[in-house]
């Protein structure tokens, strides 16, 4: 590890660390509580042909999506058939977010989705991580497709609380990429949310040390170390669609050092988050590893992250 990001990430950890104070069982959640996620659920463009294709595993990662009981949470990779099966099965929720492509009806979509007997939209939208991010299908800074960020700002009816809640996916390829379409994130939040607190969720395909995620843990806490109570699942958040019967747990990857965290011995990387704002309340994280009923295949090749927080 380069000692420049060490030296740049380490302030961020030691805050987002001890910030709510030692670890231990968290306080019981009270009413106004809101539990968030974030999930990539694999595009059905991918996969044809195999155990993992889209029409075998739609049911399962719905009822498996409802199981998590969200309030809030956003989804990557999704296309426009999958948009529309989500949308009819669970009909609870608003789903809002636009495609990527220049149409802005096809491609991947990164939505934020919401339940709408509690919360109510007070402002809305998608904009594409580049340098002219109002144009839809353009790819920014050198990433290999077209990226994007839904967004909401949000009314608690219970309490009359507001917040921005975003999600993205950045790009794979492009670190610059990654980095300044995160920043862009942040800057677009402060603009629309006006002070309010956020929360930002996404896989956004870089490791807590680099400097992507370093950026934005300046700004926002990472709800895994900010949870009041040891967060539970899995290190790993990308599987590649490969069972493991001795995952790695993130209670242990958080005894060892950052080194071996970003190792093989975790038999796979941490690439989605859930972050908030400084102050949020954040009382439990879990990464959620369930294989499909009655067998060891996955629902997706990520697992979904939930945290439940208070703002």
């Amino acid at each position: 590890m380069k000692k420049t990001i060490l030296a740049a990430f380490l302030p961020a950890f030691v805050a987002a660390c001890t910030s709510f104070g030692p670890r231990g069982a968290a306080s019981r959640p009270s009413g106004s509580a809101i539990r968030v996620g974030t999930y990539n659920i694999r595009t059905s463009y991918a996969d044809r042909n195999t155990d993992n294709a889209w029409d075998l595993r739609k049911d399962d990662l719905v009822a498996h999506l409802l199981s998590l009981d969200l309030d809030v949470f956003g989804l990557q990779e999704v296309c426009p058939e999958q948009a529309q099966f989500l949308r009819e099965k669970m009909p609870g929720y608003e789903y809002v977010g636009e495609h990527r492509d220049k149409d802005r009806k096809s491609g991947e979509a990164s939505p934020v989705c919401y339940r709408k007997d509690r919360f109510e939209a007070l402002k809305d939208g998608t904009f594409w991580l580049s340098e002219t991010p109002d144009v839809p299908g353009v790819k920014g800074w050198g990433a290999a497709c077209p990226r994007v960020c839904s967004y909401l700002v949000l009314r608690d009816r219970r309490t009359g609380k507001t917040f921005c809640f975003a999600n993205t996916h950045t790009d794979h390829v492009s670190e610059p990429a990654r980095e300044k379409g995160m920043l862009l994130v942040l800057d677009r939040m402060k603009e629309f949310g006006k002070g309010c607190p956020v929360v930002f969720t996404g896989d956004h395909n870089c490791r807590e040390t680099e400097p992507p995620a370093v950026a934005v843990s300046r700004v926002l806490a990472n709800a895994l170390y900010a949870s009041e109570s040891v967060p539970k699942g899995p290190w790993r958040t990308f599987n590649a669609w490969r069972f493991l019967d001795d995952e790695v747990s993130a209670a242990d990857a958080l005894k060892a050092d950052m080194d071996v965290r970003n190792g093989a011995d975790c038999h796979g990387p941490r690439i989605d988050y859930i972050y908030v704002t400084d102050g949020v309340r954040v009382y439990d994280c879990e990464t959620v590893a369930t294989p499909r009923p009655g067998t060891k295949l996955y629902h997706s090749d990520h697992y979904p992250v939930v945290a439940t927080i208070e703002l």
